[in-house]
C-alpha cells in the first residue's frame, strides 16, 4: 500500500512581505528582558560552589581540550559545552556573577524565539477564522509569551548550574526546527546536517537532549505522514544522523553518577522513586496553571507506599491513556500530549535520581506543551461560542471586538504571570531568602541544613545550630555541619558523636576526609591527642596526595607540641603543595622548637625570598639568629628591619645585642635607648640599656683622677 503524506509543513507563500512575525519575535524578547531584568544580581547558589567557584577546568578558556573535560562525579560532569560556557564567563568576567546569569536570560530569550519559529510551522492546521487570516503566527506568538513570562522557568534562568537545561532545551528545539525545515526546504541536505549538529550540541550539554529524535519521529507520524512505516522510509538518512547523538550520549555519560553504581551517596529503588513521581508531575501541572509556592528544593525521595501514590498514579495513568488514545484518533493534539511525557520522562521516570525528587525546571520543555494545549483549546473552544453570539448580532458578537477581548485576555494573562516571575526572581536575590522560602513551603532535613548555613554566614548561629539539629537526625550532611558548629564552639565530646556518625554513614562521601579532619580537630579539642593525631594520620593515608590533609596533621603535630614531627609534616606538605609563607613560618618555628635552629634560619631567609617586605619573617629569623648567638647577621638583618619599620622596638633591641655582643657598647646603649623610647613598657630592652650602662662605666673606670 503506498504511503500517504498529510498537509506538509510549511507556510503558504506570500506576495508581499510580511513583519509580523518579526514584531512578534521583538516582543517576546522585550518580555523577556523585562521580567529578568532584576535577576542579574542573584548569588551562586547550592551546585553552583562545585560547578563554577571549585571547578578548575573553567579557569582558562584556552586550550579548549580542558574547558570541554569537566571534572568527574560533578555537576557539569558529561557535559563539556555546559562547562565550555561557564569557562567563556569565567574568561570574560572572572566570577562576577552578572555575566553569567546574562548568558542564561539570553539563553531563555533564543528558546522562546525557537519556540515561536517552530509553532508557526506546527499549528500550521488551524482553522481559519472569520478575517480569512490564519491565527497560526498569533497563537504561536501567544504561546511564546506566556512561556518566556511564566514562573515555572524561573529556576533554569536563576540557578546559574541549571543552564544546562535552558542550553539543553534550545538545541532540543533546533533539532526539531531543522527536522521540520528539512521536509519543506529545497535545501534538504543541508537542514538534516543541521539537525544532526544541534542534536549533537544537545546530548553534549545535557543527557536529556537525547529525546530529540523521538520528538522529531513523533512530528513526522503525527503531522506529516500516515505510518511509521512511511515516515522511517522517507526520513531514515535523518533518523540515523539523529541517533548518532545517542552513541555520545553513551560516551559521555560514564563520568555522570547516574550510570554508576556508587554515583550517588544515597540509594532510592526505582520503586520508590516512580511512586514518589505520581504526585510531584500533578504538582507541575497545578503549578503550570497557578504557579504559586514555587521551591528550590523538594529534598529526597520519600519510601511511600502504592497506598500513598494510587490516587496520583491512577490520574498520571488516565493521562498516558488518554495521549495514546488522541494519538490515534487526534494525532496532532496527541504530540503534545506525548511532548509532556516525553521531554519529563528522563528524570521523573524509573531512572531514579537520589539526591532530587523533584525540580521545577524539569518542566521547562514540558511546560511549553501545556501552553499549547491550553491556547489552542481556548482558540478552538472560542469558536463555537463567537459564532453563537454572531446570530444574534451586536456589536460585541463582531470579529474585531471578540479579537479585542481575546488580546485583552492574553494580556492579562501575561501581565499576571510577569509579576509572578519577577517576585520569584527577588527570592533568588540570596541564598538566605531562598532556603527560608523552601523550609516555610516544602520543609526537609537539606533545607534545614543549607539555611543553617546561611544563617551560620550572616552570624546568626544560634539560629543555625536549632536548624542543624532539627536536621541531623534525618540528614547525615547536617551531622557534618552540627559537628563542626560545636567544635568551633568548644563543645567537643557532641562534636565528636555528630563527626563520627556522619563518617559511619557517608563513608564514601567527597566531604568525608573532611570530616575525618574535623574529628582529628575535635579529638585535640577535648584532650585525646594521641586519637587526633591517629585519625588525621589515617587521612593522609587514605589520600597521601592531598595537600589539605598534609597540611592539618603539620598543623595538629604542630599544637601538640611534637615539633619534630611537625617539621616532618610541613616538609611533606611543601613536596606536594606551592611553597607559601605561612607554611615555611611554621615550618622554621617547628624547627626551632625541635632545636634544628640552624636550619630554621635558612627557611626564613626563604620565606623572605617569597615575601621580603614579611615583618613577622624577619622577627623570626631576627630570633633564630639570636639563639645561634650569629651576631653579624644579626646585626645585619636587624638593620634591614629597621629600615623596613624604623618604630620596630624588638628590632632596636636586638640591633643593640648584636652591637653589644661585638664590644660596640656606645652603639648598644644608643639602639637600647632608641627601643626604650619606642616602647616604654619593654622590660628587656630597659634591662640590656642598663647593663650596657654599667658594662661602659666599668671600662671607662681606670682613666678617672683619684
Amino acid at each position: 500500500m503506498a504511503s500517504r503524506r498529510a498537509t506538509p509543513l510549511r507556510h503558504q507563500p506570500r506576495r508581499n512581505r510580511d513583519w509580523r512575525p518579526f514584531f512578534q519575535g521583538a516582543l517576546i524578547v522585550l518580555a523577556g528582558c523585562l521580567v529578568y531584568a532584576n535577576s542579574l544580581a542573584g548569588p551562586f547558589l547550592f551546585d553552583d560552589q562545585r560547578a563554577i567557584l571549585d571547578n578548575p577546568t573553567i579557569r582558562h578558556l584556552w586550550p579548549l581540550t580542558d574547558a570541554l573535560r569537566p571534572p568527574a562525579q560533578s555537576p557539569m560532569a558529561g557535559r563539556p559545552l555546559a562547562n565550555l560556557s561557564l569557562a567563556i564567563n569565567f574568561a570574560v568576567g572572572q566570577l562576577q556573577v552578572t555575566g553569567y546569569h546574562a548568558w542564561n536570560v539570553v539563553t531563555h530569550l533564543l528558546v522562546a524565539l525557537t519556540l515561536f519559529g517552530l509553532l508557526r510551522r506546527l499549528l500550521s492546521s488551524l482553522p481559519t477564522g472569520a478575517s480569512g487570516r490564519h491565527p497560526g503566527d498569533n497563537v504561536a506568538a501567544a504561546c511564546a509569551l506566556i512561556w518566556v513570562v511564566h514562573p515555572l522557568t524561573t529556576e533554569a534562568v536563576n540557578y546559574l548550574t541549571q543552564r544546562t537545561e535552558s542550553m539543553a532545551a534550545l538545541f532540543c528545539l533546533l533539532t526539531l526546527y531543522g527536522a521540520v525545515r528539512a521536509q519543506e526546504s529545497l535545501h534538504r541536505a543541508a537542514w538534516i546536517a543541521a539537525a544532526a549538529a544541534f542534536q549533537l550540541c544537545g546530548v553534549a550539554t545535557k543527557e536529556s537532549a537525547a529525546i530529540a529524535p523521538l520528538l522529531v519521529v513523533l512530528v513526522d507520524r503525527t503531522h506529516v505522514y500516515s505510518s511509521w512505516r512511511a515516515a522511517f522510509r522517507a526520513r531514515w538518512t535523518l533518523y540515523a544522523a539523529l541517533a548518532v547523538g545517542w552513541v555520545v550520549t553513551a560516551a559521555l555519560a560514564r563520568d555522570t553518577p547516574f550510570f554508576r553504581a556508587d554515583g550517588f551517596e544515597i540509594q532510592v529503588s526505582r520503586w520508590t522513586y516512580l511512586l514518589n513521581q505520581a504526585p510531584i508531575v500533578l504538582r507541575y501541572l497545578r503549578l503550570s496553571i497557578w504557579p504559586s509556592d514555587l521551591l528550590f528544593d523538594y529534598g529526597v525521595a520519600t519510601p511511600l507506599t502504592w497506598r500513598d501514590a494510587w490516587p496520583s498514579a491512577l490520574v498520571v495513568v488516565a493521562l498516558l491513556t488518554t495521549t495514546a488514545a488522541l494519538l490515534a484518533r487526534a494525532p496532532r493534539t496527541g504530540f503534545w500530549f506525548a511532548w509532556f511525557f516525553l521531554t519529563l520522562a528522563p528524570a521523573s521516570s524509573v531512572v531514579p535520581i537520589p539526591t532530587e525528587v523533584g525540580a521545577e525546571r524539569r518542566m521547562y520543555l514540558p511546560l511549553m506543551a501545556v501552553v499549547v494545549l491550553a491556547v489552542v483549546g481556548v482558540c478552538r473552544g472560542g469558536q463555537p461560542v463567537a459564532a453563537a453570539l454572531t446570530r444574534f448580532g451586536g456589536r460585541w458578537a463582531r470579529p474585531r471586538a471578540w479579537r479585542w477581548i481575546a488580546a485583552t485576555g492574553l494580556a492579562l494573562i501575561i501581565v499576571g504571570l510577569s509579576i509572578a516571575t519577577i517576585r520569584r526572581n527577588l527570592e533568588y536575590r540570596s541564598g538566605l531568602s531562598m532556603w527560608q522560602t523552601v523550609v516555610e513551603r516544602r520543609p526537609n532535613p537539606r533545607a534545614h541544613t543549607a539555611l543553617a548555613l546561611q544563617l551560620r554566614d550572616a552570624g546568626r548561629d544560634d539560629e543555625a545550630l536549632a536548624h542543624l539539629r532539627i536536621a541531623a537526625p534525618d540528614w547525615p550532611d547536617a551531622r557534618l555541619a552540627l559537628g563542626s558548629a560545636l567544635r568551633e564552639r568548644g563543645q567537643f565530646a557532641p562534636a565528636i558523636e555528630q563527626l563520627r556518625e556522619y563518617i559511619r554513614l557517608r563513608p564514601r562521601s567527597r566531604d568525608a576526609l573532611a570530616a575525618r579532619t574535623e574529628l582529628a580537630s575535635a579529638l585535640a579539642g577535648y584532650g585525646d591527642t594521641a586519637a587526633a593525631v591517629a585519625e588525621q594520620r589515617g587521612v593522609v593515608a587514605l589520600a597521601p596526595q592531598s595537600a589539605g590533609g598534609r597540611l592539618a596533621l603539620a598543623d595538629l603535630l604542630f599544637s601538640t607540641r611534637d615539633f619534630m614531627g611537625a617539621a616532618a609534616a610541613y616538609r611533606e606538605y611543601l613536596r606536594v603543595a606551592p611553597v607559601t609563607l605561612p607554611v615555611l613560618l611554621r615550618l622554621g618555628l617547628a624547627l626551632t622548637g625541635s632545636g634544628e635552629t640552624g636550619a630554621a634560619i635558612e627557611i626564613f631567609r626563604r620565606a623572605l625570598d617569597v615575601e621580603p617586605r614579611s615583618i613577622i619573617a624577619r622577627q623570626a629569623l631576627l630570633d633564630a639568629l639570636r639563639r645561634e648567638q650569629r651576631f653579624p647577621e644579626l646585626e645585619t638583618e636587624a638593620r634591614v628591619t629597621l629600615e623596613l619599620d624604623p618604630n620596630d622596638a624588638r628590632a632596636q633591641n636586638l640591633l643593640g645585642m648584636a652591637l653589644a655582643s661585638q664590644q660596640r657598647i656606645a652603639e648598644a646603649i644608643e639602639a637600647f635607648g632608641e627601643a626604650v623610647r619606642l616602647d616604654p613598657g619593654l622590660d628587656e630592652a630597659r634591662q640590656n640599656l642598663d647593663r650596657a650602662r654599667r658594662r661602659l662605666g666599668r671600662n671607662r673606670l681606670p682613666e678617672r683622677t683619684p
